[in-house]
């Protein structure tokens, strides 16, 4: 049941919204017409429509744009007498201008519109004023200009005149509108007048708006200065009484103003009506922007005076609530401090002289308080220096939070503690009080600790230096320095699977020391093991780091190229061959001269396992071997089998 009573109200807004807001624009349209006759002045000489068409945008956010527009088009058809298409046009400019301008307002001030504060005066001015009486002002003058037969100047002044009925009926009751909106949201609005005073005040100032309009007359616009004295009471109330109940009285002292005009009176009246009806509305503009600036100043100025006495009051309230409670905790504090299960000592921070000190404390440094014997906290510090840091962190910012400090006891033992401080005022002095926490046992078994920790730790890291070369041995040649034979199969699998994996190649060369047992023959094992020693240094100086060198066994050794082709691997393989060649290794029989004889393979080519690839590889060395020694061997895919292989370097041998 809520559900469609809620949809039924729903559609009825929906449905009411245009024809209500068309209904109440219409109606206030054709009472400014009636009201004020045009007086050759269009639409009139001030339009109330365009601050009701604001207000209903202001207030209802945007919405009620059709209803405006309805009502624009048949006031300025049926009142104003335009033919269709200048009315539809002057309908539209009036209702888009009041919706542009609220939209604007709503851009810059995201919060609600309050022209009781200064920074929302000026926007509602410009954008809420000015350019919504713009934008009708052209329309109406292109409006005027389409029946044709209106030079330019004529055209520029019926401009400047609408634009001053509109801006002049905006100034006038928008801002009225929006102060009584504001004032009614707020609690006690209507305990907020002062009848008697308002009452006087409303009927002098409109009796004094009467006699100046409707019995004396303009004798040649000498009296028209005496307008302006009615800015006086207006003033006044804006200094006495809520904002909005100025701006009512400004609108009732323009309404005067403008019924003496339009029957021929005031003071304004010089020459014509139309004259006089231009000054009006130009004194009603300034009288509305004046009160609209003025009156902000003083409702801030309000607000500020009201918000520094309630921080006044509130302050006042916290300084009494906190002596109160200062004298409380001065009166307890002696009992408290007495009853501590720790160290508590209270010196002035001027000159460290203690003032008190609870038994604790006491007998913690072996001192008695005694009248009449000064006692300083600076007989306590082992390091003066820390006292002096201490009292200056203290003057800085009043507080210490379990600060390690060195103490000094009456037998002159010393000692480590926490201290933590607060600086406090008793009577009338700052004081410090301190808590003290004996730390020395706990220092003796830290300093026992890190003696036990650095024993464990240097004995750790021998452990580990004996695992590394542990590890070291396990996967390096003696001899050579280099990878052994169990450190080859484990890493040369797990590179082929991760590059081939990335679609790289793996390049491998096998090397093998020629006539190498014939070096061990005439020249002896020392020498041998020196060729091989030499070797393997040599290799590891000319290789990156990332390529794995490893002694395969014997004399022959395998060079493993991650990411390396075939013909990348294959130059590198000529070029320590003639590198190698060029070596001289000293023996006891002279200096001595080896050559190498390599075999080259590359995967995926050769293969895609270690098993495979080692046997291309080691293919491509007997080839090189057959082939007079002293050569690089790329391996073929029609390679040998690995048992002939092994018959023919096994026959070769």
């Amino acid at each position: 049941m809520n559900v469609w009573v809620s949809r039924l109200k729903g559609f009825a807004r929906l449905h009411l919204d245009v024809p209500v807001t068309a209904l109440l624009y219409a109606l206030v349209g054709g009472a400014t017409t009636l009201l004020f006759p045009t007086q050759g002045l269009l639409p009139a000489p001030l339009w109330p429509p365009s601050a009701l068409a604001l207000v209903l945008f202001i207030w209802r956010s945007g919405r009620g744009l059709p209803g405006v527009w309805l009502g624009a088009c048949w006031v300025t058809f049926q009142l104003g007498g335009m033919p269709g298409p200048a009315a539809m046009l002057v309908g539209t400019m009036a209702a888009l201008g009041p919706w542009i301008g609220a939209r604007l307002l709503r851009q810059l001030h995201r919060a609600p519109l309050r022209l009781s504060r200064q920074r929302d005066v000026w926007p509602f001015l410009w954008c809420g004023t000015a350019l919504p009486s713009l934008i009708a002002a052209v329309g109406g003058t292109a409006a005027l200009s389409l029946s044709g037969g209106d030079d330019a100047l004529s055209l520029a002044t019926h401009f400047l005149r609408w634009w001053l009925s509109d801006a002049g009926g905006i100034l006038l009751f928008a801002p009225l509108a929006l102060l009584v909106l504001e004032a009614y949201e707020r609690p006690g609005f209507w305990g907020q007048w002062r009848f008697l005073e308002r009452m006087v005040l409303t009927c002098c100032t409109l009796g004094v708006a009467a006699m100046l309009f409707w019995v004396v007359h303009g004798d040649g616009g000498q009296l028209a200065v005496l307008s302006f004295l009615l800015m006086l009471p207006m003033i006044w109330t804006v200094a006495r009484f809520p904002l909005w109940q100025s701006h009512l009285l400004s609108t009732l002292v323009a309404l005067v103003a403008l019924v003496g005009t339009v029957h021929g009176g005031g003071v304004f009246y010089i020459d014509s009506i139309r004259q006089a009806l231009l000054c009006t509305g130009t004194l009603v503009m300034v009288q509305s922007v004046a009160l609209l600036v003025v009156g902000s100043l003083v409702a801030e100025r309000e607000e500020s005076e009201l918000f520094l006495r309630d921080a006044n009051q509130h302050l006042e309230d916290k300084v009494r609530a906190r002596t109160r409670e200062l004298s409380e905790s001065e009166a307890r504090f002696k009992l408290v401090a007495d009853a501590a299960p720790f160290p508590m000592v209270m010196n002035q921070l001027s000159d460290g002289q203690v003032v008190y000190a609870n038994p604790r404390a006491e007998a913690l440094f072996h001192y008695q308080l005694l009248p009449g014997a000064p006692l300083y906290v600076q007989a306590f510090y082992a390091d003066e220096t820390e006292r002096d840091q201490i009292s200056g962190i203290l003057r800085n910012q009043g507080t210490i939070l379990d600060r390690e400090v060195e103490l000094i006891d009456g037998y002159g033992r010393r000692f480590w503690a926490w201290l933590s401080c607060t600086v406090i005022k008793s009577n009338g002095v700052l004081c410090v009080l301190t808590g003290i926490n004996d730390i020395s046992e706990r220092k003796r078994l830290e300093s026992s600790l890190k003696a036990a920790n650095d024993a464990l730790r240097q004995q750790v890291s021998e452990i580990e230096e004996l695992q590394h070369g542990l590890r070291e041995q396990a996967v390096r040649d003696p001899l050579t320095g280099l990878f052994n034979r169990r450190y080859l199969d484990s890493s040369l699998s797990n590179t082929l699977s991760h590059l081939l994996a990335q679609q790289r190649p793996v390049g491998l060369i096998m090397l093998d020391v020629d006539h190498f047992k014939q070096i061990n023959d005439n020249h002896g094992h020392l020498t041998g093991d020196m060729v091989l020693a030499t070797l393997g240094q040599y290799l590891r100086a000319h290789f990156r780091s990332d390529d794995i060198v490893c002694r395969y066994g014997g004399e022959e050794f395998v060079v493993v190229l991650p990411g390396a082709s075939m013909e990348v691997s294959y130059a590198k393989a000529e070029r320590l061959r003639q590198g190698v060649a060029e070596l001289v290794i000293p023996s006891a029989n002279g200096m001595l001269a080896v050559t190498l004889s390599l075999g080259v393979a590359c995967a995926p080519q050769h293969g895609t396992d270690t098993k495979r690839l080692l046997d291309a590889a080691d293919a491509a060395l007997y080839a090189a071997k057959s082939h007079g020694r002293n050569r690089v061997y790329r391996a073929s895919i029609d390679r040998l089998a690995p048992g002939e292989v092994a018959l023919r370097r096994s026959a070769q041998v």
